[in-house]
């Protein structure tokens, strides 16, 4: 009798409990981890277990009570086993598109494999690391001590979509404030005078780095969503230069340098693996191909001269 583990994407933990009588066998009998037959095909309690062993926290906790466990048995795992098995008798197993996407899939688990297990421990980043980053590139970490700025505050999408559409046609931001704003900048055009790093309430954490972000005056930020509603930044002035604390910028500066880690122990993998495999292209075949985009795109070929398309008077 053949056994065949199913693979289903999505799926998580389960208290394996007994199910006398489920599913309707024929023949012989069910063997004691033989948990149902479905034509021939036989799910144990430990296949059924693995299957369940993906579910999310939600599946998992229905699965607490015999009742779920039933329903998950009968509506998921036999329905699917009598899908495959009806898949199967119609050749659908066989099919080329399906053979191809399931080659396609495993390449795919390969890769990422390969890249999983080279990229362990590149992105480890030392306290010490951090901070000479930070002394080194100490520039970069220099904003204003205070800015002067205004904002255009809606609490509703609609009326987003709305300021946002006369701001791409031209309408300045103050004057979309004074009609728009739902606080008391708007008898001001959003203003909010001159502010400080670490003045706002934390709620604000977004909205300020939003604020210090902005560079030349008259600069616009993106949407920023707060709990009261959207806000639209825009940058009057700054004055004063002040450098922001290591404490401030510490996080920023190790995901930066775990990624630029990572980016560099790629690329150097790349590189040493394509060193040790033949590569060998067909130019020939290629410089074709390119060609026939170009055509396709209208675009010459190096090395063509246009042709004169200018129009031509009769004798000349």
């Amino acid at each position: 009798m053949k056994k065949r583990l199913l693979f289903l994407v999505g799926c998580s933990l389960l208290i394996a409990l007994p199910l006398a009588g489920c599913g309707k066998s024929k023949g012989k009998e069910l063997g004691a981890k033989e948990l149902v037959r479905v034509n021939d095909t036989i799910i144990t309690l430990d296949e059924f277990n693995q299957i369940s062993e993906r579910l999310s926290l939600e599946g998992k906790m229905k699965l607490l009570n015999e009742k779920g466990m039933r329903d998950f048995l009968d509506n998921y795992v036999v329905t699917q086993e009598v899908f495959y098995q009806e898949g199967k008798k119609k050749g659908f197993n066989k099919s080329k598109e399906i053979l191809a996407k399931v080659e396609e899939y495993k390449r795919a688990m390969v890769i990422d494999a390969v890249l999983e297990e080279m990229m362990k421990g590149k992105g480890e980043v030392s306290e010490r690391e951090i901070l000479q980053y930070y002394k080194e590139n100490e520039e970069r970490f220099i904003e204003p001590k205070e800015v002067k700025i205004r904002h255009l505050f809606v609490t509703s999408e609609p009326v987003l979509q709305e300021v946002l559409t006369k701001l791409s046609q031209g309408e300045t931001l103050a004057k979309l404030a004074s009609a728009y704003n739902a606080d008391k900048t708007r008898e001001d055009g959003g203003s909010l005078g001159w502010i400080r790093r670490g003045q706002l309430a934390p709620s604000f954490a977004q909205y300020e780095e939003a604020v210090f972000s902005l560079r030349k005056k008259g600069e616009i930020s993106e949407v920023v969503r707060t709990s009261y509603g959207y806000h639209i930044i825009q940058l009057d002035e700054r004055r004063g230069n002040a450098l922001r604390p290591f404490d401030q910028v510490k996080e920023k500066i190790q995901v930066f340098l775990q990624s630029k880690k990572r980016q560099e122990a790629y690329q150097q993998y790349v590189k040493e693996a394509k060193s040790k495999a033949q590569i060998i292209v067909n130019e020939t075949l290629l410089a074709e191909e390119e060609k026939k985009e170009l055509k396709a795109a209208g675009e010459k070929p190096k090395g063509e001269k246009p042709k004169d398309e200018t129009p031509k008077r009769e004798g000349m």
